[in-house]
């Protein structure tokens, strides 16, 4: 055997000991299930089976925006507020090798206001977004590692969007807010150019 045979094969032991595969790195993982319960709108009923959606966003971090990771599942009818893949899925996030850290979030909707939460996110729409966090990444590939959850990801609760003003409407506004200013302007002026009374 070669030299630079033996370097190879050498290194791909390695490589694949370590956590990588010999034609490139793994990707880490995350179980997809909440450790803390999400609510309605009234912040107090928890989000109950198949009406509700969860999904997964993830990317490294310093990059934006978060990307889906994994399909949409729904909220568990059994134990209101919380979220689990029928399958127990175990989602990889691309671009992330294991242990080593994602930018990850949760975000949750109303499923009857659309099959995706960019779908949901409209006027009426109920929504929701945890808040981004840090996660270290996990691996099923070494002895005694496993895949990283989400019990950093607070609790939560849907919000209903509210339609942002239309450009005809801010100029609406500001014309008559401008009308509003002239006019007193006016008043102020004419009240100083009106001569004394003798």
């Amino acid at each position: 055997m070669k030299p630079s045979e033996i370097f190879t094969a050498g290194a791909a032991i390695v490589l694949t000991m370590s956590g990588w595969e010999y034609q490139g790195m793994t990707q880490g993982l995350v179980a997809f299930n909440n450790a803390y319960p999400i609510y309605d709108v009234d912040d107090k009923t928890p989000l109950q089976g198949p009406a509700f959606l969860a999904q997964l966003y993830a990317a490294p971090v310093g990059v934006t925006p978060l990307q889906p990771v994994g399909a949409p599942v729904s909220f568990l009818t059994t134990d209101p507020g919380y979220f689990a893949d029928p399958n127990e899925s175990i989602l990889a996030v691309p671009g992330v090798p294991p242990r080593n850290t994602a930018s990850i979030q949760v975000v949750v909707w109303r499923a009857s206001d659309g099959a995706t939460f960019e779908a949901a996110n409209h006027p009426g729409g109920h929504v929701g977004e945890s808040a981004v966090i840090n996660l270290l990444l996990g691996n099923d590939r070494m002895p005694g590692e496993f895949p990283a959850d989400l019990s950093g990801v607070p609790s939560f609760s849907l919000q209903v969007v509210v339609p942002e003003p239309s450009v005809f409407a801010l100029g609406l506004l500001g014309g008559s807010l401008l009308a509003l200013g002239r006019r007193r302007h006016w008043a102020r002026g004419a009240v100083k150019l009106t001569p004394a009374l003798p």
